[in-house]
């Protein structure tokens, strides 16, 4: 995709004073002989969360690793652009990306109960951030970690700062999580599958209160998704990933309503809604990283795929107001 086009279509939805908090242009990151990423373009303005949907496979998370510098060389290679606030993170030092992390990027990982860790209690793992950007006080620190963990919804907070990951529910691990991600208000919220190891039927609560603390704190945030639907309800905008490559990105109700990529099409129609008796899956799955085709990626699976689709990687348009890469648009 061209990075202009993707620039030019963030610029004309929003104000011209707004500068973008993070541009990504032709981004490319390798694994050996491997591409994993090919040519990604995003821009994400202060306030605005955006949603990356795709199979898994697709390179959201990988994506969400390079953007806050847990993959650097020399275990992968990168090519193209990050920029945050103006600064290019693909040449940044690690003990400048460690002033970053945490502090103006903050990650909620996709499993508590993994990321967390177990020999240090849930408190002085909330406080870590906080003396190590903030310079907080021993006792500041507590304070501010029991605070945050009222912010979250964890109940008798003070009681639980002494508690061990494992002596928490699973829902109470990711509270946890998020108040890490938050405790340095990070004008930057990356949150990879983050109610993806959660019973459903406390999926929404999480969501819900990952959405407003990122509201109140007027930051922006990048959700990885697999659900298309998700995405439209909790996001401002959607970028659909596929075999390392955006296929469509623009405003969420539009990509919802009238997907105009087949992989979108495809995606939507895997959702199950009240009412509906059919469930049409996107035949076939995402191809191996060392067997990717060599035009469009999605032509062995598309439906409308011509010759052309399997020769040439489509350029990005822009159409309805979002950016698509397909040869047949129409």
């Amino acid at each position: 995709m061209d990075c202009a086009v993707a620039m030019n279509l963030e610029a004309a939805a929003m104000p011209e004073s707004q500068e973008p908090l993070l541009e990504v242009c032709d981004l490319s990151l390798r694994r050996g002989q491997a591409v994993v990423l090919d040519g990604v373009n995003l821009a994400l303005h202060p306030g605005e969360t955006l949603g990356l949907i795709g199979e898994s496979g697709a390179g959201k998370s990988t994506l969400a690793l390079a953007l806050i510098g847990l993959l650097r060389a020399p275990e992968v290679q990168l090519a193209g652009s990050m920029r945050f606030r103006g600064t290019e993170l693909t040449r940044l030092r690690e003990a400048d990306y460690r002033r970053l992390r945490g502090n103006k990027i903050g990650l909620i990982f996709q499993d508590a109960t993994a990321a967390l860790n177990p020999c240090f209690t849930v408190g002085e793992q909330i406080a870590e951030p906080l003396k190590r950007h903030l310079g907080l006080s021993k006792w500041d620190r507590r304070e501010r970690a029991a605070e945050l963990m009222h912010s979250v919804g964890i109940p008798e907070p003070r009681l639980r700062l002494d508690a061990y990951p494992h002596e928490l529910s699973g829902g109470m691990q990711q509270r946890v999580m998020i108040a890490i991600a938050l405790a340095c208000n990070p004008e930057l919220l990356l949150a990879d599958e983050p109610t993806s190891a959660l019973d459903v039927t406390i999926q929404a609560q999480i969501m819900e209160l990952i959405l407003d603390r990122v509201r109140a704190l007027n930051s922006s945030a990048i959700f990885v998704l697999h659900d298309l639907a998700l995405g439209a309800q909790v996001c401002d905008r959607i970028a659909v990933m596929y075999a390392g490559q955006i296929v469509e990105e623009g405003p969420s109700d539009r990509v919802l309503a009238s997907p105009l990529h087949p992989y979108t099409r495809g995606l939507k129609s895997c959702v199950v809604e009240l009412g509906s008796r059919t469930l049409v899956p996107i035949p076939g799955q995402v191809p191996p990283l060392n067997a990717m085709p060599a035009g469009c990626r999605f032509a062995p699976r598309c439906p409308k795929a011509k010759a052309i689709c399997g020769e040439q990687r489509p350029q990005a348009e822009i159409r309805d107001g979002r950016q698509v890469a397909c040869w047949f648009i129409d």
